[in-house]
């Protein structure tokens, strides 16, 4: 396993802090992020653009499908 240091906006850290949520579960979830989007999306052709499997593909469409898909990990963090 490899480490990956993420820099957060200000107001989302605070946000993070404020609900307490522990490392392990903000590893669990950035781990199921990563995966959707990595299942996707193509691999960058060789111009290293990011080319979406289906044409329109918005950042904000691919933010809802992942919480819906992933309703109850959501759930259980808010809870956290």
């Amino acid at each position: 396993m490899i480490t990956l240091t993420i820099e957060l906006p200000e107001t989302l850290a605070e946000q993070v802090q404020a609900r307490g949520l522990s490392q392990k579960a903000l590893e669990k979830t950035m781990i199921h992020l990563l995966q959707a989007y990595l299942q996707e999306f193509e691999p960058a052709p060789p111009d290293d653009r990011v080319e979406p499997k289906q044409p329109g593909v918005s950042g904000q469409a691919f933010a809802r499908r992942m919480i819906a898909r992933n309703r109850e990990l959501f759930e259980e963090l808010a809870r956290l």
